[in-house]
């Protein structure tokens, strides 16, 4: 079903929708990202229309009056602020005709013409060092040099435009990057107040000072002049030229120098105007049509999908959208939303948990669904319907402490177990049903005030809870692969769990049932993995060299599993006292030593009735399988070498100056010492050793599934 039409209309037209005095009804949804061109892209822009090149296509779409409070948007910016000190400035919003539009691909162009051409209010305010750094001019000093700021116009240098002409031989052939300039226009708030050393570089000129008088004119001053009245020629345009430049107090002599060329140069915007620009326009919401789930999610999608700049857009940017529209910064120390979760991202980053604003959205609605939406997730149709997402902001900024006091001492304990997000675990579910699970104690004890005592005796008992549990969850929510398939259903099955749970902990008057009714359901989630994570382990092989590192979170479990094994592993080995130790999935005994052993030959080399050789597939299997294999911070590398473990060891300083002795070490980590010096065995013995090694690691790391074996180092 097409729910788009093609069209086309005059620049000047589109333009004038998004700026005209009396509202603007052409509008940038705020589910877009914001305006990020530098004022040098905008005069790009303006070069590439005077040189006739193509603008571009746009997609709009049509939205009925009575369907715009559903969405948040907003209108054009009259100045592109970049220094956080002013209130936004835009055009103001039309009193509602039958139908706005809103941009969705075409703002940043849009947006820039209008500071372009818009008039005497419209420009960019920049801080002086970033103007210095746009136009790659001589960054200002003093003691209040990154304070002060500059409010730009884009103007036409005259003088420039004169000498470039004359040079080029007609304006045709004039880059007009040479010939535009940003420059402070106004009198009254052109340039921030604070005090300037008398050698203070101002990285725009001011049209205002005596050196610059009848030196530039506002670019949009000879837009308006660009009259789109039919039956206007050149000689019409150098008439109204005269007195605009002599009220801009022009010279006389440069007058009648550019009069001309300048006259021509209004000719082409008059053509720029008038130049038809494409677009794809989506249709407004029709019911007789199509059914308005079905058009919530084909807007969504077209969003998500659409690739403005190399980038899509998310369905987390939307929902912040929602986030930051409804958003009451009075309840949050007057901070904005925005700054709000870029605080709580830096909190979680410190507690070893690095993402992006788009996953701590997605982090935070899934928690925000727990306990206010009965655990259902927003969905594509949900995102264009206010009355679904608006309440967010509203629920979230009552109680934004809690919440970020709950996320960030939740990623602390794990943090404290040892797990980093990206290292240990890579789904970002794994930690936010566990800090989602944790938060519903949390909400509990603030609906239900406890003394001091009493308080401080349920905030124990749910962080040792948690410790007993974390760690299990995260480990059998990866090696039973609850995150390879199907992510997003399960995930909504585990929200759906806890709203259910969070239903019957309100209603709760005691502390211990509370704690024993979240143990019950991390006991139900965990016991329902065992079964798959077993498998995983039983499974658990690689042929490769290069693909041991699979085996890094069990064998960083396995070392963990006995007191005396973590000691010896804990330790950093280094080949000499300044190595730089990291920590790495390393071989016991080294492949090219395996090649070296009796019997290690390819069978297909070998005697059919020798039983003591190995086939290539067998030895493979050997010499890469988990039993020849431990995880070590150590600044060297034993599977390239064809040396004995004890070899190598001897030569490392902690075993070299009698810190380690190295069977003591080798034993207390489970190493027979067949292995620790394998040499002129037959090739089958040393491969029975790794697999019976092999066989008791997975034992040990079964028994921790079920929980009958405990992490020995915390």
């Amino acid at each position: 079903m097409k729910i788009y039409d093609e069209g086309a209309e005059s620049l000047h037209e589109i333009l004038r929708a998004a700026s005209s005095d009396q509202g603007a009804t052409l509008l940038v949804p705020d589910l877009q990202r914001p305006y990020v061109w530098s004022p040098s892209q905008v005069t790009l822009l303006v070069d590439s229309l005077l040189r006739g090149w193509p603008f571009g296509t746009l997609l709009l779409w049509s939205v009925h009056k009575e369907d715009l409070a559903g969405i948040p948007s907003r209108p054009f910016w009259r100045i592109a602020d970049r220094t956080d000190e002013f209130d936004d400035a835009q055009v103001s919003k039309s009193n509602p005709p039958a139908q706005f539009r809103m941009v969705l691909d075409g703002q940043q162009r849009l947006q820039s013409l209008l500071l372009a051409f818009g008039g005497d209010s419209w420009g960019f305010r920049l801080l002086d060092q970033e103007w210095s750094m746009v136009l790659d001019a001589e960054r200002p000093k003093g003691k209040n040099a990154k304070r002060h700021w500059s409010l730009g116009h884009l103007s036409l240098d005259v003088w420039a435009f004169r000498e470039r002409v004359k040079e080029v031989g007609g304006v045709g052939n004039v880059d007009f990057r040479d010939v535009l300039s940003w420059v402070v226009q106004s009198p009254n708030d052109g340039r921030s107040t604070l005090s300037r050393p008398a050698n203070y570089k101002h990285p725009i000129a001011s049209a205002l000072d005596a050196e610059n008088k009848g030196r530039f004119v506002r670019l949009s001053r000879l837009w308006d002049l660009a009259s789109t009245q039919p039956g206007l020629f050149e000689q019409h345009f150098r008439q109204k030229l005269k007195p605009l430049l002599s009220a801009h107090d022009v010279p006389k002599e440069i007058i009648e120098d550019v009069l001309v060329p300048l006259a021509e140069l209004v000719v082409t915007l008059v053509s720029i105007k008038q130049s038809k620009v494409s677009y794809l326009q989506l249709s407004p919401f029709d019911a007789e049509v199509i059914n308005q789930d079905v058009y919530n999610d084909a807007i969504v999608n077209i969003f998500t999908r659409l690739n403005t700049a190399g980038r899509a857009l998310t369905r987390q940017e939307i929902t912040f959208a929602w986030i930051k529209t409804g958003w009451d910064a009075s309840k949050t120390s007057n901070r904005t939303a925005g700054r709000c979760f870029e605080d709580l991202n830096e909190a979680l980053a410190a507690a070893g948990v690095s993402i992006d604003i788009d996953a701590l959205v997605g982090l935070v609605s899934a928690m925000w669904s727990v306990l206010h939406r009965d655990g259902a997730l927003l969905t594509a149709t949900d995102l264009l319907r206010g009355e679904k997402v608006r309440p967010m902001a509203q629920d979230l900024v009552k109680n934004w402490d809690i919440l970020v006091a709950n996320a960030v001492e939740g990623a602390q304990l794990v943090q404290d177990r040892g797990f980093r997000f990206g290292e240990h675990y890579r789904s970002l579910n794994v930690l936010t049903l566990l800090l989602a699970w944790r938060l519903l104690g949390r909400w509990w004890l603030e609906a239900h005030p406890l003394s001091v005592a009493d308080r401080d005796g349920f905030e124990k008992s749910l962080d040792v809870a948690f410790k007993d549990h974390c760690d299990r969850w995260i480990l059998l929510s990866q090696w039973s692969g609850r995150w390879v398939k199907s992510t997003d259903k399960a995930f909504a099955e585990y929200t759906k769990d806890l709203a259910t749970d969070w239903s019957k902990l309100a209603v709760l008057a005691s502390p211990d049932d509370v704690i024993g009714a979240l143990k019950t359901r991390m006991d139900v989630w965990i016991g329902a993995l065992q079964a798959e994570s077993s498998k995983y382990i039983d499974d658990l092989a690689v042929l490769t060299r290069n693909r041991v590192h699979d085996y890094y979170l069990p064998l960083w479990l396995w070392h963990r599993l006995d007191a005396q094994r973590w000691k010896a592993s804990a330790l950093p080995l280094r080949e000499s006292k300044r190595g730089s130790p990291s920590l790495d999935v390393d071989h016991i005994v080294a492949v090219k030593l395996w090649e070296t052993l009796p019997g290690a030959q390819a069978q297909a080399q070998a005697d059919a009735d020798d039983e003591s050789a190995l086939s290539a597939d067998d030895l493979s299997t050997t010499m890469n399988a988990l039993g020849n294999c431990c995880l070590l911070e150590k600044s060297f590398n034993i599977a390239k070498s064809a040396e004995s473990l004890r070899a190598f060891l001897e030569r490392v300083h902690e075993f070299k100056t009698g810190q380690l002795k190295v069977d003591d070490w080798t034993r207390e980590l489970g190493v027979d010492a067949m292995l620790v010096d394998p040499s002129d065995k037959p090739a089958v013995d040393v491969r029975l050793v790794v697999e019976a090694r092999t066989t008791a690691m997975k034992a040990e790391l079964k028994e921790y599934l079920v929980g009958t074996r405990q992490r020995a180092d915390v």
